[in-house]
This record gives structure tokens, sequence and C-alpha cells, in this order.
């Protein structure tokens, strides 16, 4: 979902500056910058290198990195290695970085892309796009605008604005080398996925079901940009089950690509209208649902609704994660996806059977919301967002960011007759408590594993390491390393700005970095949980030491 809460009007004095700076763009332009407090780039060939390259760094989506110079009996000693801002403009973060050839990639909240040297911080070029931050009629036209990163393939990045454009620009130069239109913004889609690029194809989603757009998942062809299939999450308005103005099931996160059977791993978002059902009867399908299609052609392999008639703006927002598992002697490809209705699922990879009972990560209290306010647990803003789980195959467990954060849910009457796709009202009561969960599930048990209750939200998900060390930061902006296997917390540092995303880690010769990139989510906003900007920082063992956050409970 795509936040409406303060955010819109805390965001609107942001919207004319990056509108501002989309008509400066040119038709999309690349240049050189530095913002490092580091220095230059080195002259020398580049050394040999671990990266980062996909969005979960493999295939399967785990966000597990392979390095193990950084692990848990010495992770005490990781101190900053560099860190660069990223532009006095950029005012929130949720960009998943990528590193290919020893150089990092990330997106700002105004679609540009930048290209940083990993070793030194330095800004080697900007890439930024001609984007209409005006133009869709939808939740994100009110300036609430993200971008959760890139996908690359065969020498070529592509992104996705905001005005529902793809484009692929040079990885070595920034150059665009073509724009498809993924949707038109007057139907009020919007974009903030990353997309994900495979085999020659580049797979996107569009984002807005509040506002009744009707999902979809498309693949484009990476050469020239040319639509080749779209699987439709919901049928047309005023079709089937959607009502005139309705629609949904639309898709926050990339997708997740099983190589080995050709199949398409995705989640989708909620029905419209949002908190009324008795306008779309029966289970509307395939909202909140995981959807397998076959990667070349979008046909339906299965789908696992995670909440059938959803009241309560439940998405299935979070990026698929797959793992092996030895599950009663046999060998199991499965599936993870942590849900904003507070329920990690673990499903049968080749059916989207359960393979356990859901597993609860936060407190779970709902009913269906009235004309009267309605205390939901967890609200439309809990559960897990669009937060990355980590899975590491040392421990057989995924790690999971909860958010604890109730709502009052109130149904309208204009909601039951009219023909709004945004139904109701939902409020974060002053008194609620706003905290947040990290929970270890072993996949192969479907049980608790360890459990820290956090000091705020975990918004921005986790990455693991093959030191057996799982990170993640909260909206304090304190980034923390526990241990994978016990939960112990072993290390912390204090950045000042909250965290949208999850680390990143790579290596360059022979050192390993841990790479943070923060400035908060649209969720830090909204509430006033923390500082936001925009700000990379690198950690690296024997770095400059940073103060500790709090400690845990």
């Amino acid at each position: 979902m795509a936040i409406r809460l303060k955010i819109l009007l805390a965001s609107l004095g942001v919207l004319a500056a990056t509108v501002a700076l989309a008509a400066c763009g040119g038709g999309g332009s690349s240049s050189g910058a530095s913002g490092s407090t580091a220095n230059g780039p080195d002259a020398a060939s580049a050394p040999e290198t671990e990266d980062w390259p996909l969005f979960g760094r493999d295939r399967d989506n785990t966000r597990f990195a392979t390095q193990d110079e950084i692990d848990t009996s010495n992770v005490g000693e990781l101190g900053e290695a560099w860190s660069t801002a990223l532009g006095p403009d950029q005012y929130l973060m949720e960009s998943f970085p990528l590193v290919l050839n020893g150089t990092v990639y990330v997106t700002t909240s105004t679609d540009e892309v930048m290209s940083i040297d990993g070793k030194t911080g330095h800004i080697n070029w900007t890439y930024t796009p001609e984007v209409d931050f005006s133009q869709s009629t939808g939740v994100g036209g009110y300036g609430i605008t993200v971008n959760r990163g890139i996908a690359a393939e065969d020498g070529k990045l592509f992104l996705l604005t905001f005005d529902n454009k793809l484009q692929a620009i040079s990885q070595k130069t920034g150059e665009r080398l073509w724009s498809s239109e993924v949707e038109d913004p007057a139907t009020g889609a919007y974009e903030s996925m990353a997309p994900t690029a495979y085999d020659g194809k580049v797979y996107v989603g569009v984002s807005g079901s509040e506002d009744g757009v009707r999902g979809k998942l498309a693949a484009y062809d990476a050469k020239t940009g040319k639509e080749i299939w779209t699987f439709y999450t919901v049928p047309k308005a005023g079709t089937k089950w959607v009502p005139k103005g309705g629609g949904g099931g639309t898709i926050y996160m990339p997708p997740t690509i099983d190589t080995e059977t050709n199949t398409v791993y995705v989640g989708t978002g909620n029905p419209a209208p949002v908190l009324v059902g008795a306008k779309r009867p029966g289970k509307n399908l395939y909202t909140d649902s995981i959807l397998a299609l076959d990667a070349d052609t979008g046909k339906l392999k299965w789908y696992h609704q995670e909440q059938a008639h959803d009241l309560w703006d439940y998405d299935a927002e979070s990026p698929v994660v797959l793992f092996d598992a030895e599950i009663d002697g046999e060998e199991v490809r499965g599936v993870a996806e942590a849900g904003k209705n507070g329920l990690l699922f673990l499903l049968n990879a080749e059916t989207g059977e359960d393979l356990f009972p859901p597993v609860g990560f936060v407190k779970r209290d709902h009913k269906p919301p009235t004309t009267k306010p309605t205390l939901e647990c967890p609200g439309a803003v809990g559960g897990s967002q669009y937060s990355p789980l980590a899975y590491s195959p040392e421990t057989q467990a995924v790690y999971v960011s909860g958010i604890e954060l109730c709502m009052y849910l109130k149904v309208t009457y204009e909601s039951h007759n009219g023909e709004k796709a945004f139904a109701g009202d939902r409020v974060v009561p002053k008194d609620t408590e706003k905290s947040g969960t990290f929970t270890a599930v072993g996949v192969d048990t479907g049980k608790v594993l360890w459990k820290h209750d956090m000091p705020t939200p975990m918004d921005g998900g986790a990455t693991a390491s093959a030191g057996g060390l799982v990170f993640t930061g909260d909206q304090q902006g304190v980034l923390y390393a526990f241990d994978a296997a016990s939960g112990d917390d072993l290390w912390q540092a204090d950045l000042k700005l909250a965290f949208g995303t999850a680390p990143v880690i790579y290596s360059i010769g022979g050192t390993e970095y841990v790479l943070a990139t923060v400035g908060g989510a649209a969720l830090t906003a909204s509430e006033e949980l923390g500082e936001i900007g925009a700000r990379v920082i690198a950690f690296k063992l024997g770095g400059k030491q940073l103060p500790p956050g709090p400690a845990l409970k």
C-alpha cells in the first residue's frame, strides 16, 4: 500500500522540489558528481570483487551473503569506511542497492540513479530522468515518492519511474537507451518497485490498489522495451466481483524467479474499495496472494491467497524468498512471504500448499470494520510492509521484520454507496504502541527460534551472512548485527537517519563491506518516527567507530 496519513501534508512541500528536479532532467541526463566524505576513486584497475548483483543477491532472493570475513567473533570491530550524502533534495530512502564490479548503484526518492565507487564512496555519475511527479491521480500524486531500486542484465540497468516509465540505461555511463510506458498515470497507477531482469526479460508491476488501479505483472523485452506478456491480477472494473471504480491486486516489490522451474513468484496487494466488502463479493482473487506464473508466458501455475475478502488492507507486499529444506525426511523446495496481516507463510514452491500453519510475528486482533471506529491490530501500516526477509541456509531460518502498530478503521456511508475506491478512514491513535519485532523462524519446523521486541517499527528488512550474522536497521537509525543462530545482540551503530531498507554486503580486494542506505521510509515521516534524508554508509573491520543505540529489552 501507499500511506495516506500525515505524510500527505508533510510531503507537499517536497513535491515542488521533486517536480523542479524532474524538470531539470531534460530527456534523462547523466552527470559526474561527488558528495562523499572519502577520497576520490583509485586510478588503478578494479580489484577482484564479490558483488551484490540482484535485489536479494541471488535468484532465490535470500539476501544471504557468502562472505565470512566479518563474523560473530569480530563484528564488534566494525566501523565506518566511508559515507556519502545523496543530495539536499532527497528526503526518503527505500532504495535497495546493487553492487556490480565493485560499483554501488542506488536510486533516490526522485528516481535518480547514482553510480558510486564501492571502495571510496565517490559518486561516478548520476542519471536524472525526466519524471512528471504530478501526473498520477493516485496516492503517490500527493508527493509520496519512493523508488526501491533497479535491476541489471547484460550491461544495462532497468529503472521504473514514478510516472510509470520503464527505462534502460547504460551501466557504464548512465546514458538512457530506451523508455517504455507501463501504465497510463491517469488511471491512478504509479511506480515504486524495483524491476526484475532475467533471461532477456524485465518483469514489472504497478502500484495503486487504494485508488482502484487494476493490478498486473508484465514482462518486457530487455533489448527493446517491447511488452511480451501481461497477467492481470483482478478482472476489469465493473466485471465479475470488481465494482465500478474498484480494482486492486497491485504489486509493490520485485518478483522472484526460480530458474530451474522457470517460475515467477510475486505477491499482490489489497482489493478496492479497501475497507468495504459489500460491493465486491467473494474471495476477490487474486488480491492479497502469492502467485506462481510461467516466466515465458505469464500463465498462472498456482495461487495462495493470504487474506480472502480483505477488509483491512492486508497486502502480500514483501518479496518472496525461495529455500530448500528437509521436512519429515524429504527435500522440499519452499516459498516464504511475510504479510501485512502479521503472518509468515511457508509454502510448497511446486503446489502453493502450506508446509506449516502460518506463523504470527506481531499482535493480531482484528474484526470487520463498521461505521464506528474499530481498533485493528495490526493496522494498515503494521505487520510486514514491503520489508524483505533474509534467509540463511546455515541456520535454516528466515528473519522477519515486524511492525507493531494498530489503527482505528471506520467505514463511511459514501463508501457503501458511492464509487470511491478508497473507502473509509484510517487513523493511528496518539497513544498506540509504535514498536517492532525481529523474528527468526525455522523453515524446516515452522517454529519461532528467537524473537526480539524492537523499540521502533521495523520497515527495512534484513540481510544474513556466512559469518553467522544477520543485519537489520530500525526507525531510530540504529544498525544491528545479531547472532543468526542465537539472536544475541552483538553490535550496534547509531547512524542518526532512519532505516527504510536493508544492508547489502560486498567485497573488494578481500575486504568485506556492509553497506547501509539510510534516510527513512514513508512510514518514518507519516508517524514522525525518526530523522529522514538520504545517505549511503559503508562499514568494514577497523573503520571509524560509531556510538551504539539504546540497549534492547
